[in-house]
């Protein structure tokens, strides 16, 4: 019996026999809690998030290629509009101005015309004044004339009544 328990204790303390217990108490582990089928699950976890990260990638890769794209003539654009209001800035500049000067014109043109009727308006009232005056001082000249000499007097109605006859 001594050799019995002389291999017993040889596979007990051997290496062989402690790797044959690990071996079945890792397969009644495995089965009791289906690990192949939680690690084949936890891979394919892995795999689908890979793939998310990849098509995510790749739609940030597109989506930095469309922005770079579309920013690469802004400066262009800047350029041109800048341009383009400068140039809509200058005509309207432009278009004012020459409106102030016409308006300027028209306003020289009124004042020079009226300033002109005035003129004629005061020049007429003063011939008429004038004309007035001189007739009157002609009515006191020829009354003080016909006042120092009377035979002026007769003279000048004779001369009248053989103008008329």
């Amino acid at each position: 019996m001594n050799t019995i328990a002389q291999i017993w204790n040889t596979i007990v303390t051997s290496n062989f026999f402690n790797f044959v217990v690990m071996v079945l108490i890792l397969a009644w582990i495995n089965k009791k809690f289906n690990l192949a089928a939680k690690l084949e699950e936890e891979i394919s976890k892995i795999k689908s998030t890979i793939e998310n990260a990849e098509n995510e990638k790749n739609a940030a890769y597109n989506e930095f290629l469309e922005t770079q794209k579309s920013v690469e003539n802004l400066e262009n654009e800047i350029t041109k509009r800048l341009d383009d209001a400068q140039k809509r800035a200058d005509t309207m500049a432009d278009s004012i101005k020459t409106q102030t000067e016409n308006k300027v014109k028209k306003i020289k043109d009124n004042v020079t015309r009226v300033i002109q009727a005035e003129e004629k308006t005061i020049s007429a009232k003063l011939s008429k004044k004038t004309a007035k005056a001189a007739t009157e001082l002609a009515k006191a000249h020829i009354k003080s004339v016909l006042q120092n000499k009377p035979e002026l007097h007769e003279k000048y109605i004779n001369q009248s009544i053989e103008e008329l006859g």
